[in-house]
């Protein structure tokens, strides 16, 4: 006899003999044309599950990445021939961008050609509109009318960076690429995947962070670095000035997450000065201003004026032990926290770190180790943290890690330790599982987000079976009535 785990498809036929006491906008439990079910109550949690998508292979964007539209309706997914939306309330799928898009497995090598290539996607946050890449050309689609523009053309060296970020009043994206000219740049399309992040790291390519003016199409390089991976772009939620970065490579070896201006003052050289002294002055170096300012000897004259950098980055988190590593950071919706995944040190004490950034003061919830995600993120109140788990090639390794949690701080557990010279506020998690992911393979990244109603979590898994790759899929918080 052959047994049947407590899997979607095994527990769909028992979904479709029972009556679903569902709201009017929720699917019913019956199979669409690839015999898969749109929706069911996971038996392990009691929380109902909603199949969103419809196509194999699609796909939710990347955690930290804005994927829903301004008025909260719909959510921006990819599916093998472009872009598509998902209308949150009716679950009508549509089609607004024609393209290839290129794997998200973190394992896989794409090879999308250049050309193709439908990338760097994120939604603006006050007008409907997605921005993205096709082949080079830097694009804008309104989901509304349809009219499509393109911005401007990317050099090939920064072809291959991270991945697009709209600022708060939807004036600039920003992303990071290489600083030397070349065929699609020196980073390429062989850095692609997990697997060569040591390697990666190792090669030390100068990098540089941009602007584009989404109205004009000018593009700035404003900060370069010359021997950091500069990835993860993010801008704040609030401050349309202020973006947070990472500097990529394995954890243990980098001071990862840090913040900084996007735009500099402009400086009136004195009597006196040398690029040298107005380095010291600003916090940053003369290199730096040469480069920003675009001068083409190191001498300045009195009544000069330059543009200075836009200041020296700001560390969010500064290891204090061997092995600790922070990282996969994100913001939180008021644009005044920034939060990450902190280990302390990597493997054996697990937290989501946190830093107000007006104050400085950094705060820390604990979990276990087998309910350690890849990816956190926050909702939209703040109040609520959700995780995706982890599989058994994951940092962590914890048993039984595979699950779409919720995370909510637990105010009787407070505490205060000491970390170097602050004293950190620290806090349990509760934590309550949502979906169970035993069938998931984590070579794809669940991404989980709240939805902007702060009612369903939306991600993306493989749980139906290998030949139907990623689904999207959201898991109400609140639990199935009986």
């Amino acid at each position: 006899m052959t047994k049947c785990f407590r899997t979607p498809l095994c527990i769909f036929a028992a979904l479709a003999l029972q009556a679903c006491a569902s709201a009017p906008t929720t699917p019913t439990a019956t199979p669409t044309a690839d015999g898969l079910p749109t929706e069911w109550i996971d038996p392990d949690t009691g929380h109902r599950v909603i199949r969103l998508s419809r196509e194999d292979e699609t796909q939710s964007l990347y955690f930290h990445q804005n994927t829903y539209t301004p008025d909260g309706t719909r959510v921006v997914v990819t599916v093998p021939s472009g872009i598509a939306t998902i209308n949150l309330k009716t679950h009508e799928i549509k089609k607004v961008v024609v393209g290839s898009t290129p794997t998200q497995r973190i394992d896989t090598h794409d090879n999308t050609p250049p050309e193709q290539r439908v990338a760097h996607i994120v939604m603006g946050r006050k007008t409907p509109t997605v921005y993205y890449t096709r082949g080079a050309d830097v694009m804008a689609t309104n989901l509304n009318t349809g009219v499509t523009r393109k911005i401007c053309s990317l050099p090939d060296e920064l072809f291959w960076g991270s991945g697009f970020t709209v600022n708060a009043d939807e004036t600039l994206l920003a992303g990071s690429g290489d600083a030397a000219p070349g065929p699609l740049g020196a980073i390429g399309p062989d850095w692609t995947g997990n697997q060569a992040i040591g390697q990666r790291l190792a090669v030390l390519v100068p990098m540089v962070l941009y602007t584009i003016n989404i109205k004009t199409g000018e593009l700035k390089k404003f900060f370069r670095a010359e021997t950091d991976w500069l990835n993860h772009v993010q801008f704040s939620p609030t401050d349309p000035k202020l973006l947070m970065f990472c500097h990529e490579g394995p954890w243990d070896q980098v001071d990862r997450v840090w913040q900084i201006r996007v735009e500099g003052d402009v400086y009136t050289v004195k009597t006196g000065d040398t690029l040298e002294k107005i380095a010291a002055a600003h916090g940053t170096y003369p290199a730096m201003i040469k480069f920003t300012a675009k001068l083409a000897s190191d001498e300045v004259k009195a009544g000069q004026k330059i543009l200075l950098p836009p200041g020296p980055p700001r560390l969010v988190h500064q290891r204090t032990m061997d092995m600790e590593i922070a990282g996969h950071e994100f913001w939180g919706a008021d644009g005044q926290h920034a939060w990450y995944d902190l280990q302390t040190p990597k493997s054996t004490q697990f937290w989501v770190g946190g830093m107000d950034l007006a104050t400085g003061q950094h705060i820390r919830y604990s979990l276990l180790k087998n309910q350690w995600s890849v990816h956190y993120n926050v909702s939209p109140n703040g109040k609520l943290f959700a995780g995706d788990g982890g599989g058994p090639s994951s940092v962590a390794r914890g048993d039984n890690g595979q699950w779409i949690y919720l995370f909510t701080p637990d105010p009787s557990t407070a505490a205060t330790i000491k970390v170097g010279n602050e004293d950190v506020k620290t806090m349990a998690f509760k934590a309550e599982r949502l979906v169970n992911l035993a069938n998931h393979d984590y070579g794809l990244e669940p991404n989980v987000s709240f939805t902007p109603d702060m009612k369903w979590i939306v991600f993306r898994s493989n749980m139906l079976g290998e030949q139907h790759g990623s689904q999207v899929f959201a898991v109400e918080l609140a639990k199935a009535k009986p």
